[in-house]
């Protein structure tokens, strides 16, 4: 049997692997390596992939992922979602659709110092969702804003994704993050202004919170609570931006002053430094299995040649850079509804570069588009991770039905983002332009 017949089993058989819910990881690690003994013999295969997996995931750079986590798991344990929410209500919770916009805003406050939109989506779903159905919004706008507005977290620095897809592709982690910066204000920008229009036009579904009115004086005293937001931001992307310090390293800093923050508040005990230290083990652990199972899965397609025949098949349909691009965001939505972020990039990425490159797209813009757009399968069934943690955090007070409903509409917001930011890739590259070398 030839190679590329090889090659186009084994993808078959991922996808039915996959179908079967498989974990991803496994099914990347099984297939590549039945596909490697029939390339290259099981002698060959015993020494080689474990080389492999070694060289491809023992990287200096992956150290800022589990870094980004714990800083944002501490970040959590801090307070600092409650107090990037109460500063968001304070100044807009007046405004047509407040709590919806003062749920975004502290999205995007909590996304600077959070990673993870699931993270992001556990600790919002707690605090704004009830805050939201108290004050008479349905049970669907509620969920559906803070399960779509989680996905700020992997466009706002730090981003852990954003880490991931710069070491996968060779670009600068650090381009890649301040890169997130724009697109992330625009993120929030196209939300909260649906969010008002939806208010004006439909004031009985998104009404303004009874007894809310807050004063100047209230609103000037909440901004003492950024502080800590601002210093978490400023050590970690500051110090990269400016050139003074490598991703890791910010990454290091960030986390060390998040644990610092922690303690200063007094809510630092044994109990929470042990819960973070090992959700972040575990959170790394899944994504480092999914890093060893994909550079095999890798490997195997490249020796096939189906990466190669793939890349030059669909370059020579000659389509325009505009549906060729519209193409691959399709792709990556339909894969969503069945992977996960990380599995999307995983396996999709080393068909995807030499596309992107021989279209002239740079791929530190396109990194911020596929960090957005693989998002929107954590708010889609069946997958909808975030959807899933939201459920979890919020017990019987709401359906799952009813949240990848409610998500639905901002589906389209998102991809209105993905337009704007394609015809206009100056929002994502005019940050990276101006860093320090």
């Amino acid at each position: 049997m030839d190679p590329l017949t090889i090659g186009i089993l084994g993808v078959i058989a991922l996808i039915v692997l996959i179908t079967l819910r498989v974990p991803i990881a496994f099914a990347l690690l099984a297939v590549g390596v039945a596909g490697l003994v029939a390339l290259m013999g099981m002698d060959r295969v015993i020494s080689f992939v474990p080389h492999q997996i070694y060289s491809r995931t023992a990287k200096f750079t992956f150290t800022a992922v589990p870094l980004f986590l714990l800083m944002g798991y501490f970040a959590f344990y801090a307070g600092i979602t409650d107090e990037a929410y109460d500063v968001a209500r304070a100044w807009v919770g007046r405004v047509p659709g407040g709590l919806g916009l003062a749920t975004v805003v502290g999205c995007a406050l909590f996304a600077a110092s959070a990673g993870s939109s699931l993270g992001e989506c556990a600790a919002m779903s707690k605090i704004a969702v009830p805050e939201m159905r108290r004050s008479g919004y349905s049970v669907r706008l509620a969920t559906g804003l803070v399960a779509s507005a989680g996905g700020l977290a992997v466009v706002i620095p730090p981003s852990v994704i954003m880490v991931i897809y710069g070491v996968l592709t060779e670009q600068s982690v650090g381009q890649l993050l301040v890169a997130g910066v724009m697109p992330g204000l625009l993120y929030m920008t196209v939300f909260a202004v649906a969010i008002f229009l939806f208010a004006l036009i439909w004031p009985k579904s998104a009404p303004l919170e009874p007894g809310a009115n807050t004063t100047w004086k209230i609103r000037v005293k909440t901004l003492s609570k950024l502080w800590e937001i601002a210093l978490l931001f400023t050590v970690s992307i500051g110090g990269i931006y400016a050139g003074l310090v490598t991703p890791t390293e910010g990454a290091a800093l960030g986390a060390f002053a998040a644990v610092l923050l922690t303690f200063f508040k007094g809510r630092l005990s044994w109990g929470i430094f042990k819960g973070a230290i090992i959700e972040t083990v575990a959170a790394s652990a899944v994504i480092f299995i999914l890093f060893a199972g994909a550079a095999v899965f890798t490997i195997f397609l490249n020796l096939s040649g189906v990466l190669q025949n793939s890349t030059d098949w669909l370059l020579g349909l000659n389509l325009p850079k505009d549906l060729l691009f519209w193409a691959l965001i399709a792709l990556f939505v339909i894969m969503g509804s069945f992977l996960d972020a990380i599995s999307i990039m995983l396996v999709t990425l080393p068909l995807i570069m030499p596309i992107i490159e021989a279209q002239g797209f740079s791929l530190i813009w396109f990194g911020v588009i596929m960090c957005m757009i693989v998002e929107i399968g954590c708010i889609t069934p069946p997958m909808g991770l975030n959807v899933y943690v939201m459920k979890a955090a919020m017990g019987k007070s709401a359906e799952l039905t009813d949240i990848f409903i409610g998500a639905l509409p901002f589906v389209v917001l998102e991809l209105i983002i993905v337009g704007i930011l394609f015809y206009f890739p100056e929002i994502a590259l005019w940050l990276p332009g101006k860093m320090a070398q």
